[in-house]
């Protein structure tokens, strides 16, 4: 009896170190579950900004070679030089230094029939410079980009449009109807700008948005969609998203890079503010301990004291006055200690029927349903009466785990046994989950050829629920397999009854499943 008191102040030295552990375990659930999110949404937040800024950056380059293209397009020499009036206009206009100085590659002149009146610009692989009236020659370089921008010609445009293309390289294009100079008609054509986004435009990007940017078409299999991050690389993080301009959805990967900076260090002070509140958390339950060992631990070893009373003398042993007297909740506990008792009583009662129930399905279990099965057979004897019982299995059920998961195989195991339960109703009959997938049926009063009947209608009622089942190399739907046996056939105790029934169903198996079958093999 004297370590009783040391023991009780273990027990909640213990406790209270438990609850700073487990204090500590919040504070850290708070800030992986709450906090650590709050940040990478913030991280996130500001990957889009990013990306919407050097979005913008694209689109205003789109904008500035519309406006480019609408002064070459709009020109009365340009009008002249496509009515075949002007014939030094190529040569006084066009140049390797004037590509280089406007940041566009390759300007195409299309007549009103979408045919090629005149190109010039330059090759980006050769860096050579080329002016032709067709796209041979020194000129077949633009072929492949004029093939790809000619779609915008249809239907004929009436006003500048633009577009972002991905084949054969990344571009954007700009069109504009040829007209003359104050916009008057017909049109003579169009005119199409292109510029490549190659690696001196991103260079040019990176220097005005502050940012490594890369653009790239997306790949075939590439089914990411949104904002996409790659947070790997603790100093700098991976941002990416499909490039979208003006609602226009590009075939174009945008992609850049951005410091943590501000993320480590928010994470830094919160890991600092974890560790300050754990220790404020260490003195606070030490002062809590002082006042516990006075006001709580000194009353409960007299409690205990009266419980061991209780173990050695009779039941009826009284409550010590000073516990009935409290006003607190010892007092409360003492008072209320014969009705826990009775609860207690009344739950060991409900542990029995539970341990009796398949937890998932509600069905008997194997332990219920071996008593009855035993019952019954007693009963049978007696009585001269017959005894059948079914096995079922569900056919290919681990494949069904496997393909839709478990939550779903358990949904499925769930909807089978309502099915049964509501297929044999009658209080006599038991209906179990003996297995994974395997379930049992008492059928009292009954032989094998009198259940058939029975067994067939469950069959098809499951079949009828047309669980989708795409694993199974059968059907499509879920389906069961029974076998049946009785009392009557030699059977002589509940174990051969079983054995049997479980040899049927082995025979339903091999004849293809999705059966009946009540045929008796021998081992």
């Amino acid at each position: 009896m004297t370590s009783l008191p040391s023991s009780l102040r273990t027990r909640f030295l213990v406790a209270l170190s438990a609850l700073l552990l487990t204090a500590t375990l919040a504070l850290i659930l708070i800030g992986r579950l709450v906090i650590y999110p709050a940040l990478l949404a913030e991280e996130r937040e500001q990957a889009a900004n990013e990306l919407d800024k050097i979005e913008r950056t694209i689109l205003h380059d789109q904008r500035a070679l519309l406006a480019q293209v609408t002064d070459w397009a709009t020109w009365d020499d340009t009008y002249a030089f496509m009515q075949g009036e002007h014939a030094g206009y190529a040569a006084s206009n066009f140049s390797q230094a004037m590509f280089e100085d406007m940041d566009y590659q390759l300007m195409l002149f299309f007549t009103p029939e979408g045919g090629i009146h005149w190109n010039a610009g330059i090759d980006p692989e050769s860096g050579r410079y080329a002016s032709c009236g067709h796209l041979t020659g020194a000129c077949e370089w633009a072929s492949p980009l004029a093939d790809s921008v000619k779609p915008l010609l249809d239907p004929q445009p009436k006003t500048g449009v633009t577009h972002i293309f991905a084949e054969p390289t990344p571009m954007l294009a700009a069109l504009y109807p040829i007209l003359r100079t104050d916009e008057s008609g017909p049109s003579m054509g169009w005119l199409i700008h292109v510029r490549l986004l190659d690696d001196r435009w991103l260079e040019a990007l990176e220097a005005r948005t502050g940012r490594p940017v890369d653009v790239m078409p997306i790949a075939d299999g590439d089914t990411r969609q949104g904002l996409q991050l790659d947070r790997s690389d603790g100093d700098r993080m991976t941002i990416s998203r499909p490039l979208s301009l003006q609602g226009e959805r590009a075939p174009l990967r945008l992609q850049s890079q951005i410091p943590r900076d501000s993320f480590r260090t928010s994470l830094t002070t919160l890991r600092y503010g974890l560790l300050w509140t754990a220790g404020l958390l260490l003195v606070v339950i030490a002062l809590v301990l002082v006042l516990l060992e006075r006001m709580v631990l000194r009353p409960l070893r007299r409690f205990a004291h009266f419980t061991q009373q209780l173990q050695h003398d009779d039941e009826s042993h009284p409550f010590p006055v000073e516990l009935l007297m409290r006003r607190d909740e010892i007092g409360t506990l003492a008072r209320e200690f014969q009705a826990l008792r009775e609860h207690q009583r009344q739950q060991q009662a409900l542990l029995v029927e539970i341990s009796q129930r398949d937890p998932l399905t509600g069905l008997a279990n194997r332990r219920l349903f071996d008593e009855r099965l035993q019952r019954a057979y007693d009963q049978a004897r007696i009585h001269g009466k017959p005894v059948a019982a079914m096995m079922i299995d569900v056919d290919y059920f681990k494949p069904y785990n496997d393909h839709y998961g478990h939550q779903q195989g358990d949904d499925c195991l769930n909807r089978l046994a309502e099915c049964m339960s509501q297929c044999f109703s009658d209080p006599d009959v038991i209906v179990a989950r003996t297995g994974g997938e395997e379930f049992s049926i008492l059928l009292p009063g009954l032989t094998a050829a009198d259940a058939s009947h029975h067994a067939e209608t469950l069959r098809t009622a499951v079949e009828s629920l047309a669980l989708p089942h795409a694993a199974a190399p059968v059907r499509d739907i879920v389906t069961i397999s029974i076998g049946l046996a009785d009392s009557m056939t030699g059977n002589d105790s509940p174990h051969e009854l079983m054995r049997q029934a479980d040899m049927a169903l082995y025979h339903a198996k091999q004849a293809g499943r999705n059966r009946v079958s009540k045929e008796i093999m021998t081992p």
